[in-house]
């Protein structure tokens, strides 16, 4: 192995192939391996194409006869669906002591973090547009329903409608549902100033738990804390964070059956710069197909269910400088992972 093989294999931070003119890996470095999850034995002599997509044809975006001496291919972002990584490709010639074309080097960058940031900040956006639109709904909703409400309640006191009440008091619950849905429009959309201040995140999480603690005895559900004592103070506004926490307990009491278990755990992260709270149930967990849809404003499995409540945790756990992961699958149960920076003393 000579220098720039060793320095290549040991030293770079990135993935790199040489590959030869039949498509065959002949070298490979350590991260590349890494990056892959497999031993660096099992790469040499396979197939670029079957080690990256795991497919058996070369990738039309991925044209290694279109590199060509002195250039580089336009780099190519691939998401490899087994591993759920998204990879960054870049390919060169690679050019032998006679100055002639005998393979192509890939150097690939992982680049799944920056992928996540960017879907982050796409999902923020959408929420901000559609808070706005909410507004606007929920006050067009609104201004009727008051109108049809003062009726029907002087229409209720009317002795001379008795015969009519009872399909009066129907209409009068309908009202009420679609209020409580142009409420909940309007809390999405709303855009308070947050106050922060310096909070324990075991009181808050005791806090939004008692909410929902008679619930989860009524049906038989139990909750566990497991809390890590005297951790770190997190800087946040209390009241928003507590309803963060409410809608996640609410949303695990709704998935679990009789006897389910919801987990709410609190830790420390990275030396103590961050506060870790877990929500781990056995409900029913998640499908992989809606798993990409749970932070979209008004999706929902759930009859009745607004489709906002994680949409809105997700939100407030972004105000706060803090990020959220969901891992689920159906008939698994669903954890929730948060980390809130917290305040070092």
């Amino acid at each position: 192995m000579n220098e720039w093989e060793r320095i290549c294999r040991e030293v770079v931070k990135n993935g790199l192939l040489r590959i030869d003119s039949e498509d065959t890996i002949w070298w490979t470095n350590e991260m590349m391996a890494t990056m892959l999850g497999v031993p660096h034995s099992k790469l040499v002599g396979k197939k670029y194409y079957e080690i990256l997509p795991r497919i058996k044809k070369p990738l039309s975006f991925y044209p290694l006869s279109s590199v060509e001496k002195d250039s580089t291919s336009t780099p190519d972002e691939i998401y490899v669906s087994h591993l759920d990584k998204w990879f960054l490709i870049e390919c060169f010639p690679d050019i032998d002591s006679k100055e002639e074309i005998k393979g192509t080097v890939c150097c690939i960058q992982d680049i799944t973090e920056r992928k996540k940031k960017e879907e982050q900040l796409e999902q923020m956006d959408r929420v901000s547009a559609l808070g706005n639109m909410a507004a606007a709904i929920a006050h067009e909703i609104n201004n009727p329903l008051a109108s049809i409400s003062i009726d029907l309640e002087r229409l209720l006191k009317d002795k001379n409608n008795r015969r009519l009440a009872k399909d009066h008091r129907k209409i009068l619950r309908m009202t009420e549902r679609i209020s409580d849905i142009a409420g909940t429009l309007l809390d999405f959309s709303r855009k308070r100033p947050l106050q922060f201040k310096d909070e324990d995140v075991n009181a808050i999480l005791d806090e939004a738990l008692a909410m929902v603690a008679n619930r989860f005895v009524l049906e038989n559900k139990k909750i566990i804390r497991r809390y890590t004592k005297n951790l770190p103070s997190i800087k946040v506004d209390s009241h928003q964070l507590q309803q963060a926490f409410l809608n996640l307990a609410i949303n695990a009491l709704e998935s679990l059956k009789e006897k389910g278990l919801l987990s709410v755990i609190t830790s420390n992260m990275s030396q103590m710069k961050y506060v870790k709270i877990t929500f781990r149930d056995t409900g029913s967990g998640i499908s992989k197909k809606d798993m990409k849809k749970i932070f979209d404003p008004f999706f929902t499995t759930r009859q009745g269910g607004s489709g906002l409540g994680l949409t809105i945790v997700h939100r407030i756990i972004n105000q706060h400088g803090g990020t959220i992961e969901v891992k689920s699958a159906l008939g698994k149960g669903t954890r929730v992972d948060i980390s809130l920076p917290s305040v070092l003393k």
